[in-house]
C-alpha cells in the first residue's frame, strides 16, 4: 500500500500526502506532548542551551545519513538509465547485423527481434517495475540465442565475420539487458529506512524539548518536519528508478522497435 502511494500517484500529490502525514502528528505532538516533554528539562536554568548543542549535533548526522542516501539514489537512477541506453545502442547494433543474414534466417531473428520489443516493452515494462521476472522476454531471448548459434555460415569470409560479429553484439545486449535489471532490483535496505524514520521522530523529540512559545514552536517543528519528509519522499520515489511518474520508461526501445518495424 505505501509503495504504491509513493509509486503511482502524481509527484505533487505523493509529496503532500507524505509532508501531511509527517506534518500532522508533529504540529499535534507540539500543542499536547511538547508541554510535557518540556518540563524534562525544567531544572536546568537555560534549557534551551544544552537541547540546542543536541539538535545541531543530531540535525548533522541526520542530515549526512540522508545526503547519502539521496546520492545513492541519484546514482543507482542514473546507471539504470545508462543501462536502458547501451541496451538501445546494444540493440540497434545487433539488428544490422541481422539485417545482413540471407533469408529465412533473417526474416526469423528480426521477427523474434521485434517480439521481444513489443513483450519488454509493454508487459515486461510494467513486471519490471514491480521487481517481477519477465519469462516472456527470457524465452524470446533464449531463442534468439539459439538460432544465432545453429547457423552455421558457409560462404568464409564476409560471412564468417558477419557471424562473430551477430555472437559478439548479441552478448553485448545480454550483458546491458541484465544490467538494466539489476539497476530495477536495486534499493535501500530496510534497515536503512528504519534509521531515517526513526531519526524523523527523534528531530521531533528534540524540538520538543525547547522552550518556545506555542506558535514558535509549531512554526519550527513543522518547517522542519515538512523539508524532512519531502527529503524522504525523493528518496523512496528514485529509489526503484523505473516505477512511479518520475520512473524511467521504455522510450529508448521503443525507437528501436519503430526503427525495425519501418519497411
Amino acid at each position: 500500500m505505501v509503495g504504491w502511494l509513493l509509486n503511482e500517484l502524481p509527484a505533487v500529490v505523493g509529496a503532500s500526502l507524505v509532508v501531511f502525514l509527517f506534518l500532522v502528528p508533529t504540529l499535534i505532538g507540539a500543542v499536547y506532548l511538547q508541554p510535557v516533554f518540556g518540563r524534562l528539562l525544567k531544572d536546568e536554568d537555560d534549557p534551551n542551551t544544552p537541547v540546542g548543542l543536541l539538535l545541531n549535533a543530531f540535525t548533522l548526522y541526520y542530515a549526512v545519513l540522508l545526503a547519502l542516501l539521496t546520492i545513492a539514489v541519484f546514482d543507482n537512477y542514473n546507471k539504470a538509465e545508462d543501462a536502458v541506453g547501451k541496451e538501445t545502442t546494444a540493440l540497434v547494433a545487433l539488428y544490422r547485423d541481422l539485417r545482413g543474414y540471407p533469408e529465412p534466417a533473417r526474416s526469423q531473428l528480426i521477427g523474434l527481434l521485434k517480439q521481444y520489443l513489443d513483450e519488454e516493452t509493454g508487459t515486461g515494462w510494467s513486471s519490471q517495475r514491480w521487481g517481477e521476472p519477465a519469462s516472456a522476454a527470457v524465452k524470446l531471448v533464449d531463442q534468439i540465442n539459439r538460432q544465432i548459434t545453429a547457423l552455421r555460415p558457409d560462404g568464409g569470409g564476409s560471412d564468417d565475420a558477419l557471424h562473430a560479429s551477430t555472437l559478439e553484439r548479441f552478448n553485448r545486449w545480454v550483458e546491458a539487458r541484465r544490467a538494466r535489471i539489476q539497476a530495477g532490483e536495486t534499493s535501500i535496505p530496510p534497515i536503512l529506512w528504519y534509521v531515517v524514520l526513526i531519526g524523523a521522530v527523534l528531530n521531533v523529540f528534540v524540538l520538543w524539548l525547547f522552550d518556545l512559545g506555542r506558535l514558535t514552536q509549531l512554526i519550527v517543528s513543522g518547517v522542519l518536519i515538512s523539508f524532512i519528509g519531502l527529503v524522504i519522499y525523493m528518496v523512496a520515489a528514485l529509489d526503484r528508478p523505473f516505477r512511479g511518474p518520475n520512473g524511467i520508461g521504455p522510450d529508448y526501445l521503443l525507437s528501436v522497435l519503430e526503427q525495425i518495424k519501418k519497411p
